[in-house]
Parts: C-alpha cells; sequence; structure tokens
C-alpha cells in the first residue's frame, strides 16, 4: 500500500540496496571461513502484494486482478514463468471473472506447481478480528485443498508490523507449517527497531505447537526486509510506482541491469551471511517483485534464466513458490539438525488502528461478526434435525465473506477520492453482514425496562452494594466507588474520572519518534445540559447530556443491584474533523502494581514486555493493544473488567502515583496520515458501549469469558456455567469448563457438523456433549476441518479433552 509522495522511504526513485554494508556492521557478526564456502539457492517468489479496496474501486480493482493472473497463468502454462497468491481472495476474483473454466485452469496449475498460494484470504488486520472469524480468514484455502490435492502449509501477514501471540495459535490449529512477513514500517518507526535480529525462528504459540516464520529485519519497504523486497530488481530497470493501471514489459535485462540485479543477489548473500549463527541454512526466500504495481513481465524469470547460466554453481536462483522456501529451508534444518531460534509472545498491533479512523462501521463490524455467528448455530441446529437450508448456508457463507472484505488491511485511499471509494467498499461489506446476521439470526431475551413509576429521584453521592458511589456533575464522570469492605476502586478525587469522555487535538498526524504524537492544549471544557438520578429495583440510572469540544454528548449510566456492574453508554454527536485528533474513555482504578490483560484472537495477552512479565516481545508497540471484547487490570486479589463490545484500541498504565493503574479505551483517531482516511468516513453519529465489573478476586480467563458473554450480543455461543446464547443448543448439553464455544456450524463439505471449544485454561480440560441423533459419528479435526483421530462414543455420550490454551474443533457425521 504505497502512495506516491507519501512517505520518504516510499517516493523514493532507487533501490536503497547499497546501504546493506552499514547494517552488517550494526549487527557486528564474525563470519567463520567455512560460511564463505556455503552453496546458496535464492527463491525468488514473483507474486503482487494485493491492496483490496485501497488504489480504486472493487471494480477496478478486480479487473485488474483477473487481467494480471490471466497473463502469469499464461507465463506458467509455458512454463516460462512462476507466480504466487498472496492471498485466496485471488482464486475467488478469478473465478467470478473467469467463470467455472478459469477456475478450473487456475488449480490445474497450481496443481503443477507453477502457481504457489498462501492460504490466507489477503492481507488483513489480524487484531481487528475476533477468534473464529481470524479462522475463518483461512477457509479459502479448503476448496483450492480439494480441487487440487496441494496441501495449504504457508500463510502471509505481511505489510502491518503487529502480529499478536494468538495467530499463532490460529495458524497452528488451521494445520499451517510456515509464515512469510514483509512488513512496511509506517506507525512503527519509534519501536519496530528493538526487534531481535532473527530473519528465521520458530514462534511457538501458547498451546505448544510451532510454525516457522522467515522475516528478514527491516531494511526498507522495496528492499529486505519490506513487504516489496524484490522490487529492487524492478527498480533497477527503471519501473516506478504505478498502482492504478495494468502495466506490460518485456525482458529488461541489458547489460547494466543484469549487472545491478546480480549484485543485489551478492549482495543480498552477504547480508544473510552476516548473520552468521542466527542463519545457519543455505536457503533465502526474496518476495514482493510486483510491489503495489500491476506489471505483466516474464523479465524476472529471464533473469534467473540467465544467471544461473552464468552461475559457478555456488549460487542458484529458483523462480519458485513460496512454500519451495520453507520445504528447502525444512529440510535443511532437520537434515543438519540446526540450532533454530525460539520467539515465544507477541509483535503487538500497529496498523489496527485504523479501526479508529471508521469507528462507526467498525462497531458495525463487530456486531455482524456476533450476530452472524448466532445465525449460524441457528441454521446448524435446523441441518442437525434434517431441515437444512441451503439458501439460508449461502447466505451466512456471503456474509461472513463480506466481514473479510472489510478487514482487508487499507482503510485508507492513494488520495482522499480513493479513500471514500474504501469507505465506502467498507460500509457496503459491513451492511451486508448486518443485514444477513440480523434477518438470520434468532431473536435475543431483552430484559424489560421499568415503568416510568418504578423510579424514585437519586443524588449524584449514593449507596451501592453496600458501599459508595459518587458522581462528578462537572466532569460528568466517577470520583470515588468504595465496596462495602470500604476498600476504594477508584482513586478519590483525581482526573480524569471514571468512565470520563477526553477528546484531544494534536500538533500534527503521525511521526516517526513517537506513537502518538504531541497533544495541543485546546480548551475543553465541559457544558452540562442535563443531568439526572434514578434508583429502581434493579440499580441507580444516571443521565448526563453535555457538549465538550464540539460534541453533543449523551451518556448514560447504570449501577446494577445484583451484580457488581457499571453499564455505561456514550452517544456522540458532531464534533470531528479532518484534523488531528482522538476519543478516549478513562477507566482509572485504585489497584497497585496492577497485571494488564485483553484478548486478542486466539489468546488472552498479558499487556507489557517479556522481561516484566508480559507477553510483548522486543519491537512491539508499547502504547496501543486490541482487546477483542475485554481488558483487565488486576493486583492485590482484585480485578477490574472493562467489556468493550463496539471499540478495539486500548492504552494500559501512564499512570501517576495518584492513579495506580488506568485502562483508556481510543475509538476513535485519524492519526494515521499516509492514507487519508481522516473524516469516519462521513459519520456523524457513533454509539460506544462499555461494562465495568469490579471483583474481589484475582484474574481468571474463564471469569472474563463468562462476564463478555453477559453484555450486549453475546461474543460467544456458550461460556461455562451458563446456558446457550440460543435455544435449541442446550439439547447437545455441552459440558465443558475450560472456556467458551466458539462455533457450531454446517462443514464447509456440507456433509458434517463442526464444534469449535476455545481452551482459555493453561491445564487440559475434559468435556463432553450429547450425541446428536442421526449423527453417531465424531472426530477431531484441524480448525480447517480436515479429520485428525476418531473420537469414541460411549452411552450417547462424546467425550473429548482439549490441551492447554487449545482451540479444538469437533466434527460430527450422520448416519451413511
Amino acid at each position: 500500500m504505497t502512495a506516491k509522495n507519501t512517505s520518504p522511504q516510499r517516493s523514493a526513485a532507487v533501490c536503497l540496496c547499497h546501504v546493506w554494508f552499514g547494517l552488517l556492521l550494526a549487527f557486528g557478526f564474525v563470519c567463520h571461513g567455512a560460511e564463505r564456502d556455503r552453496q546458496w539457492t535464492i527463491y525468488l517468489a514473483q507474486d503482487k502484494h494485493l491492496d483490496y479496496n485501497w488504489c480504486g474501486s472493487t471494480t477496478e480493482i478486480e479487473l485488474r486482478m483477473a487481467a494480471l493472473l490471466a497473463y502469469f497463468l499464461d507465463a506458467a502454462e509455458r512454463n516460462e514463468a512462476c507466480w504466487n497468491l498472496d492471498g485466496t481472495l485471488w482464486d475467488e476474483v478469478y473465478r467470478r471473472h473467469r467463470g467455472h473454466a478459469g477456475s478450473v485452469r487456475l488449480h490445474d496449475t497450481i496443481r503443477k506447481g507453477r502457481i504457489g498460494y498462501a492460504g490466507n484470504y489477503s492481507t488483513l488486520l489480524w487484531g481487528i478480528l475476533d477468534t473464529e472469524t481470524a479462522i475463518r480468514t483461512c477457509y479459502g484455502a479448503i476448496p483450492i485443498e480439494k480441487s487440487t490435492g496441494v496441501l495449504a502449509r504457508t500463510t502471509l501477514v505481511m505489510e502491518n508490523p503487529g502480529m499478536t501471540w494468538g495467530i499463532a495459535n490460529i495458524l497452528t490449529d488451521c494445520g499451517f507449517d510456515f509464515l512469510g512477513r514483509g512488513i512496511y514500517r509506517l506507525r512503527a518507526e519509534s519501536y519496530h527497531h528493538h526487534r531481535d535480529p532473527y530473519p528465521l525462528f520458530w514462534w511457538k504459540a501458547s498451546n505448544g505447537k510451532q510454525i516457522l516464520v522467515r522475516w528478514d529485519l527491516y531494511q526498507d519497504t522495496k528492499s529486505w526486509g519490506g513487504y516489496a523486497e524484490a522490487h529492487c530488481l524492478a527498480a533497477m530497470a527503471g519501473e516506478k510506482w504505478n498502482a492504478f493501471e495494468l502495466q506490460s514489459f518485456g525482458d529488461r535485462n541489458t547489460e547494466e541491469v543484469f549487472r545491478k540485479r546480480k549484485q543485489f543477489i551478492e549482495q543480498t548473500i552477504e547480508r544473510y551471511r552476516a548473520y552468521g549463527e542466527n542463519y545457519p541454512i543455505s536457503s533465502i526466500l526474496l518476495l514482493g517483485t510486483g510491489w503495489d504495481n500491476w506489471t505483466q513481465t516474464e523479465d524476472f524469470s529471464a533473469f534467473v534464466r540467465k544467471f544461473n547460466a552464468d552461475s559457478d554453481g555456488t549460487v542458484r536462483i529458483v523462480d519458485g513458490r513460496y512454500e519451495d522456501f520453507f520445504v528447502a529451508a525444512e529440510r535443511e534444518i532437520r537434515q543438519k539438525n540446526l540450532t533454530i531460534p525460539i520467539l515465544e509472545g507477541s509483535f503487538g498491533i500497529c496498523w489496527e488502528e485504523w479501526a479508529g479512523h471508521l469507528a462507526g462501521p467498525t462497531a458495525d463490524f463487530r456486531e455482524a461478526e456476533r450476530l452472524l455467528r448466532l445465525a449460524e448455530v441457528s441454521q446448524a441446529l435446523e441441518t442437525m434435525a434434517g431441515h437444512g437450508d441451503n439458501k439460508s448456508r449461502t447466505l451466512l457463507r456471503h456474509g461472513f465473506a463480506e466481514l473479510l472484505k472489510f478487514a482487508e488491511h487499507d482503510f485508507g485511499g492513494t488520495d482522499r477520492q480513493r479513500a471514500a471509494l474504501s469507505a465506502g467498499a467498507r460500509s457496503s461489506a459491513v451492511t451486508q453482514a448486518m443485514d444477513i446476521g440480523r434477518s438470520l439470526a434468532p431473536k435475543l431475551a431483552v430484559s424489560p425496562s421499568p415503568n416510568a413509576g418504578d423510579f424514585t429521584p437519586e443524588e449524584m453521592t449514593f449507596e451501592w452494594r453496600g458501599g459508595r458511589v459518587v458522581f462528578d456533575p462537572q466532569e460528568c464522570g466517577v470520583v470515588s466507588v468504595t465496596s462495602a469492605q470500604g476498600r476504594a476502586w477508584v482513586p478519590h478525587g483525581q482526573s480524569p474520572s471514571l468512565g470520563e469522555f477526553k477528546h484531544t487535538l494534536y500538533r500534527s498526524r503521525a511521526k516517526p519518534d513517537s506513537v502518538l504524537p504531541e497533544p495541543l492544549l485546546a480548551p475543553n471544557e465541559l457544558v452540562v445540559h442535563k443531568l439526572a438520578g434514578q434508583r429502581t429495583g434493579r440499580g441507580v440510572q444516571i443521565t448526563a447530556d453535555f457538549d465538550r469540544s464540539g460534541f453533543r454528548v449523551e451518556s448514560t449510566w447504570f449501577f446494577h443491584a445484583a451484580n457488581p456492574w457499571i453499564d455505561i453508554t456514550y452517544r456522540l454527536k458532531d464534533g470531528w474533523s479532518d484534523d488531528p485528533q482522538t476519543v478516549e474513555f478513562s477507566f482509572p482504578f485504585a489497584i497497585e502494581k496492577p497485571t494488564y490483560r485483553y484478548d486478542a484472537p486466539g489468546a488472552i495477552l498479558r499487556a507489557g514486555p517479556k522481561q516484566t512479565g508480559g507477553d510483548d516481545l522486543p519491537g512491539a508497540n508499547p502504547q496501543l493493544f486490541a482487546g477483542v471484547t475485554f481488558a483487565a487490570a488486576s493486583g492485590g486479589g482484585r480485578t477490574a473488567l472493562l467489556i468493550t463490545p463496539d471499540s478495539l484500541l486500548l492504552r494500559f498504565g501512564q499512570n501517576t502515583s495518584a492513579i495506580p493503574t488506568k485502562i483508556t479505551s481510543m475509538p476513535m483517531m485519524n492519526l494515521t496520515g499516509n492514507d487519508w482516511q481522516f473524516g469516519q468516513g462521513g459519520w456523524n453519529e457513533w454509539t460506544f458501549r462499555y461494562r465495568i465489573v469490579l471483583l474481589d478476586e484475582k484474574f481468571d480467563p474463564v471469569r472474563a469469558v463468562q462476564e463478555a458473554q453477559q453484555f450486549a450480543t453475546p461474543p460467544f455461543l456458550q461460556a461455562p456455567g451458563q446456558s446457550p446464547a440460543i435455544s435449541g443448543l442446550e439439547a447437545l448439553d455441552i459440558n465443558f469448563s475450560g472456556g467458551p464455544l466458539l462455533a457450531l456450524k454446517v462443514a464447509e463439505d456440507n456433509q458434517r457438523l463442526i464444534l469449535r471449544f476455545w481452551n482459555v485454561l493453561n491445564r487440559t480440560v475434559e468435556g463432553s456433549l450429547k450425541h446428536p441423533p442421526r449423527w453417531p459419528e465424531a472426530e477431531i479435526c484441524d480448525a480447517l476441518e480436515r479429520s485428525v483421530k476418531p473420537l469414541d462414543a460411549k452411552d450417547g455420550t462424546i467425550r473429548f479433552s482439549a490441551e492447554p490454551l487449545e482451540i479444538l474443533t469437533i466434527a460430527l457425521a450422520k448416519d451413511r
């Protein structure tokens, strides 16, 4: 995703490959004499980095995709080039534009090994997905694998510098062995350089499984470590950035160009040689030849042939697939018993902050995820009873596909016009998903609203669950909460108050030396229009309407009598502009020495660096995090949970001595200046809901899941010890104490039913479910529904075991 003139790195006219020597000196590695004798193989994986909905309308982009792929299919069928799909979206688009015959042709070429593919849908913002949707991003590999017989072993997580630890859980549970990475360091300049110098490593998931990762240190977008590192070869032939149209070139290997390209290969080998023991294998992967361009050319393949013809045998280039490199690397590691670094932890988030650039559609996206899941269960239960509806099944699959289109990684565009196109395409996608979800999901029970006569007036200081609450009418936030035992939950009299709305303007957009730029001292006066307190048998409600920073704000606070819950709903109107800014809600707590946690796709993580007890590896974002359903602060035997159904971005800490603990929700921002998505897609009304849960107990991941399940539309189908989210699911009599049921769906083969459980505990948990009539066979599958082993069923009960932190998939098959 490169806009011309939007970054000094991206607008450079020439490749920066010549700076390799300085990097080697910085490493300071000593190369042994034996290293000089190593025979090297360079795997040049030709591809085009796909920016869907960024550099044109959906129609324009898909027409370019189809034409570009058709060109390389022709070349592949002549055995004159190899090419790679950087996601399964290419297969979907080619089938849509070239029909069944085109799909058969593509799959035949994949079968013959001339076209490679990554098993993920596209380049996505993984951190904004819930766990089940993140798994679905890899479902596009299922029909390719079934048609071609070529196993999906490789994935790419590209461009976005962030990658949370749970992705390792998801990819390994999907059966992937390999992960390719290359990034653009936009918005990560201030911290990403701290990454450990491991270009090849085993990423060990919290479930104990490992995936082999190739991720060179970042030199430049169009050089080593960038998502377009091999575009150096094109730049040497004079190719410029052009993301808007197809362009064709013949063989550009003039004597001068060939010399430069050969020199780049030599420099690449020296770079990897300099890693020393951190890179003990003799294979190197170069990808990203196409960059953001739509370039039809076979001159890279011609370069490979000419280079190999001239080589003395010490260096060979393979015009190959992503997977060819990984298979060779894995084989060499095994045969030579090589030691490869093992990393355990999170690389954090980065571009997930774009969710705050389109806060309204993002909130709808999150709601659509939940509704589609509920609708899917209802359809699966009908199928279980013998009344499956193919039309509904097709609709649901379309809805999930639209979710993935929304989550594609570039929320903006190359200019303001294309940013508007992008916002429109995403709004269209989420509208389709929401429409399908709402029409097919069963109606959930709604608590009856009390009658007006049930209310009695209440003061701003009031008794609550044996303790006391003080609501500040000047700041419209809670300044004191004490428990029945007299312990303070909120730092008394400190600013910000609990739940306080805050709007911040900044002097500029993102700067390379910090995650957040310097704030402006702007007027932040609050003008109250309405303030009322009322008490019912269910609890105390406070309504506060006010103006602040140009926003018209309606807020409702409800303090539950039966549970330690404080529900807050904010409705904002107007106030937003193109100026650099954020909207935040502050949640300070009087918890000493807190540990912060949040749930990301595939894992519940501890915020903070590894060396201080967190899960973040060197080079992770130290400021921003993304929580799928909750954030938590715990310490001293107490836990404060924040349930966040509408927003993702979080900050932890930034404390003072008077405020030892603070969770900040940042649902709205526009600080990423590269992509022109400043105006919230034209929205001027937003709703954000929060639930605070105050617990006199240590953090318990199962309890966090249980609490998240009870607020707004349930994010899970069933949580331990609670009733199912929808009627009919109780017939399965599910007994699993380790975590939630994520999915119950009709399998992609339309012959089985799939159940997916998530064990959030760090121990093995046994579970069981009732054997449904007419579905007598049960088996363990991987997350892509491949059979692994049968499950025994005795006395009408299926018993299973989930390993620590495992995502467990079970398939039920009906009578044959």
